[in-house]
């Protein structure tokens, strides 16, 4: 079963907006328009994270101002924004900073509510599975074999577990394979037994349209003589 999208999503990059109608001053030359910029740290988050969403808008009135984020979860993206319920306001310079906890893949844009409203360009976060590893004996005896298990978040059942080794040029292998089963509606689960030698091992979950690779944290398997 696969896991139940919910919301989360951006790029980001400077986008000036001049006002169309634009008083004319003294000089009659027209005031500089609204500016809005947007960033996210880090790009990429592990399934449950939060990344910080932060940027900065310029123009003639910057203090004080609300920030709404939009968010797009929908491909093909950026067609689709829908508004999200996380908002900021700007300080005295400005800058502006919220967290988000997208679930999936999410592209994010902030709206400014200036006169007019001004838009940034859009920010990627990109969410990875959460992989969890279980040895069922790190130090075992010679031409024995060991469990690898553990959960995969959120829910992908039916895809592959990847059991990789670490080489000696530091590339993972893949040594063995099995298939994520159901355990639910949030989560997936593996289990494989593996002949194995010393050293270093993982387990890798390829990546989809809503999610990118996830890895478990390395586990060292030392063989007793």
């Amino acid at each position: 079963m696969h896991a139940r999208h919910l919301t989360c999503g951006v790029v980001g990059l400077t986008l000036a907006f001049v006002p169309a109608a634009m008083a004319q001053n003294g000089n009659n030359k027209p005031p500089k328009g609204s500016a809005i910029t947007l960033a996210a740290d880090p790009t990429a988050i592990v399934f449950s994270g939060a990344a910080t969403l932060s940027g900065r808008v310029s123009g003639p009135s910057a203090s004080g101002v609300t920030i709404r984020l939009e968010e797009d979860t929908t491909s093909p993206y950026g067609d689709s924004y829908k508004p999200s319920t996380a908002t900021a306001k700007t300080d005295n310079g400005g800058k502006y900073s919220l967290a988000v906890r997208p679930l999936l893949n999410t592209w994010y844009r902030a709206v400014a509510q200036t006169s007019p409203s001004v838009t940034s360009a859009p920010k990627l976060v990109m969410v990875r599975m959460r992989v969890g590893i279980k040895l069922s004996d790190p130090t075992p005896a010679r031409g024995t074999r060991v469990t690898f298990s553990g959960s995969v978040y959120p829910a992908h059942d039916g895809r592959s577990a990847l059991i990789q080794k670490r080489s000696t040029t530091g590339r993972y292998v893949t040594i063995a394979r099995t298939t994520l089963r159901d355990a639910g509606d949030v989560r997936s689960s593996y289990s494989r037994r593996v002949l194995v030698r010393d050293g270093v091992y993982r387990v890798k979950v390829t990546g989809d349209a809503d999610h990118i690779n996830g890895f478990s944290r390395a586990r060292t398997i030392n063989v007793a003589s």
